[in-house]
């Protein structure tokens, strides 16, 4: 028999089955959203990669040899996701605003620090988005999330807690420094709706890295840590979600392989050296 990944007892696996059902009962709940269609024709395809150059990332394509690659990395734990269990990476919640597309990028900044080995900093995604947006509520991508954190920064929970929509706290010198300490140094984009290229990013033997996905079905962006060997010879998606850890399994769930197809995906895989942030 080949191998499964063990989901745990009661896993939440968003398919085909239950997807559009599940969206309109969040809705009704009073879930936000905030994951935008990513405007191409401004924003091409490859404009998220960081640095930029031309430089070529090899995918694996074979279903064989990525779900042995998922063995591995279960069994070795080094998944994005042991590393971010590890550290305490903290769920995000976006609250009553429109900021997924931020959220799930910086969660995935947090996880890339936890890979070094060191505690990663509790970072607010609110805040960056928040000026990005010049105060408006309003949906964004991926690849708008890294403009602002490469222009702006990403500053730690400690120095602006929470969903506190003040404008006035980007005046404090010791915000602005902060945040400048944390951005995006290397990333890559994947190729759109190519499940096999997330699977094989999430599972890369030498360096393993967390990716954002934008999921147009749902109007949602997540960030992916763990690729899974689902029955059947299919592939699943553990992801985390910016809802909070009341959500999901404490604030995490997964996608069929049908549902993981993403309009946008983005490996972060370089974060601003957290020494310097010491």
């Amino acid at each position: 028999m080949s191998y499964q990944s063990d989901l745990g007892a009661n896993p939440l696996i968003i398919d085909d089955s239950n997807a559009a059902k599940l969206v309109d009962q969040w809705r009704q709940e009073g879930l936000t959203f905030g994951g935008m269609q990513r405007d191409y024709n401004s924003a091409p395809f490859g404009s998220a990669a960081r640095p930029s150059r031309n430089f070529q990332y090899t995918f694996e394509s074979d279903r064989g040899k990525l779900r042995d690659r998922i063995q591995r990395a279960d069994e070795n734990k080094t998944t994005p996701d042991d590393w971010r269990r590890a550290s305490g990476v903290p769920i995000l919640n976006q609250g009553s605003w429109g900021y997924c597309w931020m959220m799930g990028v910086v969660g995935a900044m947090m996880t890339s620090y936890s890979m070094t080995g060191i505690n990663p900093p509790h970072l607010n995604a609110f805040p960056t988005a928040y000026r990005g947006k010049n105060g408006r509520d309003e949906g964004g991508w991926g690849e708008e999330a890294l403009r602002y954190i490469n222009e702006f920064g990403v500053v730690e929970n400690s120095l602006w807690p929470g969903l506190q929509a003040r404008m006035s706290n980007w005046d404090k010198q010791e915000v602005q420094t902060n945040a400048a300490l944390h951005k995006v140094t290397e990333s890559i984009e994947l190729p759109q709706s190519d499940v096999l290229a997330l699977v094989s990013v999430l599972t890369d033997p030498k360096n393993p890295a967390p990716v954002p996905i934008g999921l147009p079905w749902w109007g949602h962006l997540v960030y992916a840590v763990r690729a899974l060997a689902l029955e059947g010879g299919k592939f699943g998606i553990f992801f985390v979600n910016s809802w909070g850890l009341d959500w999901g399994d404490q604030g995490c769930g997964i996608l069929a392989e049908s549902k993981s197809r993403a309009a946008e995906q983005i490996a972060i895989q370089r974060v601003s050296p957290l020494v310097l942030a010491a």
